[in-house]
């Protein structure tokens, strides 16, 4: 079988001297090249992977248009009771619901209930966790709260935002200057007894 040789582009062309110390043929030297592209290629960065299901985000959020819409007409967008299921008052500071979810975890493993029911409980807990940990998500529940109970009234969402409520109490109110008012008392009380003596002095 016959042989075609191709020649090199000018770019490829090895000197005279490393050609014949290396004496490596057209074929092996291509061989080289196809073999070490295969290498980079096995030795490249794999590709990114799907995070581990249990590093991902529970998708449970009340952040929606829909619920904003309930918020605003008064009618509550859970039926659950977060506060409740992690035993807080809704003035817990956020650092504090951390203590209480751990708390009611450890609660829940110690009553030695089966794994189904353990599951369950521990899915509420992680729920309320969720909600009750994030700004945004507590800001909207502690609206619809305040909303769905007191449907009459309207409530802004600052007015429950516990970021925004003032934790010091407020300073003492100064005195009321009444001396102003009284002058101005004084002197209609002054006209009035003026302007009845002179309409009973003009009368005689």
């Amino acid at each position: 079988m016959a042989t075609v040789g191709f020649r090199s582009p000018p770019a490829l062309l090895c000197t005279r001297r490393s050609f014949s110390s290396s004496r490596v043929s057209p074929a092996r030297h291509l061989a080289f090249h196809v073999r070490s592209s295969a290498v980079e290629e096995s030795t490249a960065s794999p590709p990114p992977t799907d995070p581990p299901v249990g590093s991902q985000k529970l998708s449970a959020s009340l952040i929606s248009a829909a619920n904003v819409q309930k918020a605003l007409r008064g009618i509550a967008i859970t039926d659950a009771d977060h506060y409740g299921s992690l035993g807080i008052p809704r003035d817990t500071p956020y650092d504090q619901v951390k203590v209480a979810y751990e708390k009611k975890c450890e609660e829940l493993m110690s009553k030695g209930l089966d794994e189904e029911g353990t599951s369950k409980e521990l899915e509420l807990l992680k729920e309320s966790y969720a909600v009750l940990s994030s700004e945004e998500e507590r800001r909207l529940y502690d609206w619809s709260l305040a909303r769905s109970e007191k449907p009459d009234r309207y409530v802004w969402p600052f007015e429950v935002d516990i970021t925004q409520t003032p934790t010091e109490p407020p300073p003492p109110q100064e005195p009321e200057d009444v001396g102003p008012t009284r002058l101005v008392g004084y002197f209609f009380l002054a006209w009035l007894i003026l302007s009845f003596a002179l309409s009973v002095t003009l009368n005689r």
